[in-house]
């Protein structure tokens, strides 16, 4: 044991002893420890004041042990004779509390539990889940200080304490961690976030190209505030689905290749491309709008806005329905609601304020109408009334 001291036994066949020399061999290595002849004494380093000799017998007695220590040493009496002893010393230190930790726990991939001791040499490792011992194939030693627990496919069974044992012939500590497994991997996460994100812009921008439709031609948004309406729901379209393209790459290099994927991909492009024109036109360059004498570029133009905005909507909901299915492990499904109503308060903020705008100047124009009306009914009243000729005479 570390700290302690120990006497190594030398030859018992020798009554007289001339010459006696320890050696301590580590690996291919030879240390000589000390050296005797005719009275004569020679300790080397690093031994001096630890290591003491018995010339009556031979034997060496070694104080303050440390793991180092740990080897075969060889006393060789009366060279001459060539009398020697060979001993194997093993020199323990108690281990120390073992540290648990676990990687790459998502389910349906390949996960570890790995078990290691910061101090002391363990000999043993033993694990347990929910205090049944699990076989010792499914583990493996990478040290004395370390063991890891290999889970093949990890599954929603596998979740449960996992407790690791480690040993050495003076001492065992055992040590505890509760294990979880994810049930997605980090890029399903993020193609959930994103297909949640992109259906949110759709439904906003959804809500600014209905909402105006449905007014009455007399109330209808007209002139400047009409072209900020248009160029922001074109721009949230073209938005949702660069999103929605983005959700379904990454869904393709987690899940591979697939034409449920890959066809919406290509009309995703069209819609963005499109949008992104109308959008930026509509901003900078209105007055083309106004000079576009095709029919089918109007029909393309004016269509592409809805019809992204239902692409993206079954694009993403495709993509959400699939990660929700594949969803295995033990840990609660991603909430999403924070993520929908931030993103919904901040998208419908400019269409607010533009609908806001309008009301308010349809407000004032109606006041001013009406204040005009007013003003002009009071004019007339205010005339002097001229008397008709017939009833004078």
């Amino acid at each position: 044991m570390v700290g302690s001291s120990v006497l190594l036994a030398g030859p018992h066949n020798i009554t007289l002893i001339h010459s006696v020399q320890w050696e301590h061999l580590n690996g291919t290595a030879s240390h000589t420890i000390l050296q005797y002849e005719r009275h004569n004494l020679t300790i080397h380093m690093p031994y001096i004041a630890r290591a003491h000799l018995h010339a009556s017998n031979g034997s060496l007695l070694l104080e303050d042990l440390q793991e180092s220590d740990s080897g075969i040493y060889r006393v060789t009496v009366n060279r001459a004779e060539r009398e020697s002893l060979t001993i194997l010393l093993d020199v323990l230190k108690p281990v120390s509390h073992p540290q648990l930790w676990s990687r790459g726990l998502v389910a349906k991939a390949s996960g570890e539990v790995l078990c290691e001791v910061a101090e002391g040499r363990a000999d043993t490792f033993t694990w347990k889940k929910d205090g049944q011992m699990l076989p010792p194939d499914r583990s493996y030693h990478l040290s004395g200080s370390l063991s890891v627990l290999h889970l093949r496919v990890a599954k929603k069974s596998d979740c449960g304490s996992y407790s690791c044992n480690a040993s050495n012939g003076i001492s065992w500590q055992e040590t505890s961690l509760n294990v979880t497994v994810a049930g997605l991997s980090p890029p399903l996460q993020d193609v959930l976030r994103i297909s949640v994100v992109a259906v949110v812009f759709a439904a906003v921008s959804g809500w600014g190209i209905i909402f105006p439709v449905c007014q009455s031609e007399k109330l209808r948004i007209r002139g400047e505030l009409w072209r900020w309406l248009s160029a922001y729901t074109c721009g949230l379209v073209c938005i949702s689905s660069i999103l929605a393209g983005t959700a379904g790459i990454l869904w393709m290099r987690e899940e591979g290749p697939s034409i449920a994927v890959i066809v919406p991909e290509i009309f995703l492009l069209y819609v963005i491309v499109i949008t992104f024109l109308v959008a930026f036109t509509v901003t900078f360059q209105p007055t083309k709008l106004i000079q576009l004498k095709s029919t089918a570029a109007q029909r393309t133009m004016g269509y592409a806005a809805p019809g992204g905005v239902l692409l993206v909507v079954v694009t993403s909901s495709f993509h959400m329905k699939n990660i929700h299915q594949r969803h295995e492990g033990c840990t609660a499904f991603m909430d999403v609601t924070t993520l929908v109503v931030s993103t919904a308060a901040v998208l419908a903020l400019p269409i607010l304020a533009i609908f806001l705008c309008y009301h308010t100047t349809q407000g004032w124009l109606q006041e001013h109408d009406s204040s005009c009306a007013d003003k002009e009914r009071s004019f007339e009243m205010s005339l002097p009334i001229s008397m008709d000729p017939d009833l004078t005479s």
